[in-house]
């Protein structure tokens, strides 16, 4: 029986399609689903940059507007543009606000489809190595997780996040093409 189904969630359609199986699966269990987002401390990678300037720039801008980073500075579209390609202080406060964002976003739609109980983990560190130790940590029966996220081209030289989490979890491991 599941009672407990973890999601890593990245904004990539293959996490989108995880998080998809992960809510039936959870509604069909009446299991807890806990979904989460690593925030990384580099610089943005293009996937990163993209789905920040075309889904998150409001969120980003209210970030930035509110860390103190930019005061007196009027945050225009081509100012959070340019924003987004340099700084690693202002990269790590936007990986956040996209990180909670993605949160809310994946917990409505778990509720919107009659979860009962929905959490969400908001973790920081190296994305393998955090969905693991989250799976430690919460002792989930299942871990969803997409197949390839928004740094396909270094998963492809490093190995990818699926395949090193696929390999350390202790529970069972679902990836979502």
């Amino acid at each position: 029986m599941i009672q407990k189904i973890l999601v890593a969630l990245d904004g990539s359609v293959p996490a989108g399609r995880a998080l998809d199986l992960a809510t039936d699966l959870a509604k069909a269990f009446a299991a807890e689903l806990v979904a989460m987002h690593v925030v990384s401390d580099k610089p943005l990678r293009e996937g990163e940059r993209r789905l920040a300037e075309a889904e998150y720039q409001a969120d980003v801008r209210e970030a930035l507007g509110g860390s103190g980073l930019l005061t007196g500075t009027a945050l225009t579209q081509a100012s959070v543009e340019g924003l987004i390609k340099t700084s690693r202080d202002v990269a790590l406060i936007m990986h956040t606000a996209v990180g909670r964002k993605i949160l809310d976003r994946a917990e409505a739609e778990a509720k919107g489809k009659g979860v009962a109980s929905v959490k969400t983990l908001l973790m920081d560190g190296d994305p393998a190595a955090a969905v693991v130790g989250t799976a430690d940590r919460e002792r989930p029966d299942l871990l969803i997780m997409g197949s390839r996220g928004l740094g396909e081209m270094q998963g492809l030289f490093m190995g990818s996040v699926s395949q090193k989490v696929s390999h350390a979890a202790a529970c069972s491991v679902v990836i979502v093409k």
